[in-house]
């Protein structure tokens, strides 16, 4: 499957389904014309890796966030014990 990131064209194979390469391509270009637009007078190999640390930092964040049935679970107790104290 040929993408488009950053006005070049990429051969991309891979056991995923297209509509999922596709996506990732776009959110890629997305990240690095996101960059480009910041940094206007930087090089195409600088905002790279500018965008691929964004998409790391994302990555990351999104990593260290408890999980929702955790987060869930507090909520629930503190409910619960707000409820107690009431009743």
């Amino acid at each position: 499957m040929i993408v488009s990131i950053f006005g070049k064209e990429y051969s991309i194979t891979s056991e995923v389904g297209p509509e999922y390469i596709q996506r990732a391509a776009e959110y890629l270009d997305s990240k690095m014309k996101e960059v480009a637009s910041n940094f206007p007078n930087i090089s195409e190999s600088k905002i790279a890796v500018l965008a691929a640390l964004n998409i790391t930092d994302e990555l990351f964040r999104f990593k260290d966030q408890p999980s929702l049935s955790d987060n869930g679970a507090k909520i629930i107790g503190e409910l619960t014990r707000k409820l107690d104290q009431v009743l």
